[in-house]
């Protein structure tokens, strides 16, 4: 019986999660039509109610928690219990390093904070590193200049999903050609392979597109921030190549991003390395935390 109690509790916990993701991804999806439209209440009031999400979905399972357990008394190591069990649910989990966060945030919740320990909480994760290397569907592509950078440029900017007038995207294009061949080499960029993720990043009024350059061994940040003119056409304010301005616009200090983001281990450890000066698992847990995800671009001048 009281295995089954354990296992009752652990099932309770991740379907909470589970409940509270499904929500949070879609208050996401809608981010390109509300970038698309002008909406900033509505993107205010977005990130508003994802953050609400994760405590209430915390709050909801540790409600259902206290109803199945009722008046019971458990002994000290039950905690350590129902972690073990929940941790065998895990290995085949797509999210399990925010369920891992959720669990030990329904912990803290229903312990005031007292007695956080290894034993009975998540300090590190339970999963091997390499799951944080594992994609099952693609997150990015690859693209090459072949010779002609500019070229490049205006394929990945037309083959953009956003429904917008350019302002002027052959202006644009020379621009972020001249933030490229500033940061690089012409060898370098001859050799570079841009690594471009799927999904576009949004914040706040702006749509970022995410992407490293890696030229021979180096791997370099490649992001652009689109705006809306004041006639409602696309256009690049800000073209990033140095990992130390890029890690400041995704540092968790700023505000966090709009991304579609299923399978959040490998957005974060694929498509956010060459940005960040932090493990994934930290970049992720943290942003998670909050309950979203995170990542300028002027030219590195």
């Amino acid at each position: 019986m009281a295995a089954k109690m354990e296992l009752l509790i652990a099932q309770t916990i991740l379907q909470g999660f589970d409940a509270q993701y499904g929500r949070f991804l879609e208050v996401t999806a809608g981010a390109q039509q509300r970038f698309e439209r002008a909406d900033w209440p509505a993107v205010q009031q977005a990130m508003k109610q994802r953050i609400h999400l994760y405590d209430h979905h915390v709050g909801l399972v540790v409600e259902q928690l206290k109803c199945i357990t009722g008046q019971k008394y458990f002994d000290a190591d039950f905690p350590c219990r129902v972690k073990a069990v929940y941790t065998d649910l895990l290995p085949e989990y797509p999210r399990f390093e925010i369920a891992e966060s959720f669990f030990n945030s329904v912990y803290c919740r229903l312990f005031k904070h007292r007695d956080l320990t290894p034993e009975k909480l998540f300090v590190f994760s339970s999963q091997p590193e390499r799951r944080f290397r594992d994609i099952p569907r693609p997150l990015a592509r690859d693209v090459t200049p072949n010779g002609d950078l500019c070229a490049m440029l205006h394929t990945l900017l037309t083959d953009l999903p956003l429904r917008l007038p350019w302002e002027d995207l052959a202006r644009d294009i020379r621009y972020v050609t001249a933030a490229l061949q500033q940061a690089f080499t012409p060898a370098q960029l001859a050799d570079a392979t841009f690594q471009i993720a799927n999904e576009l990043f949004y914040r706040n009024k702006a749509a970022w597109l995410v992407a490293s350059c890696a030229p021979q061994t180096a791997c370099s940040p490649f992001c652009c921030r689109f705006h809306h003119s004041e006639s409602g056409a696309l256009f690049i304010d800000t073209c990033l190549t140095s990992k130390e301005k890029a890690s400041i616009v995704f540092g968790f200090a700023r505000s966090y991003f709009m991304v579609y983001a299923p399978l959040p281990a490998a957005m974060s450890n694929g498509c956010g390395k060459s940005c960040r000066a932090k493990p994934p698992a930290d970049c992720i847990w943290r942003s998670a935390a909050r309950s979203t995800v995170k990542p300028n671009v002027t030219a590195n001048t």
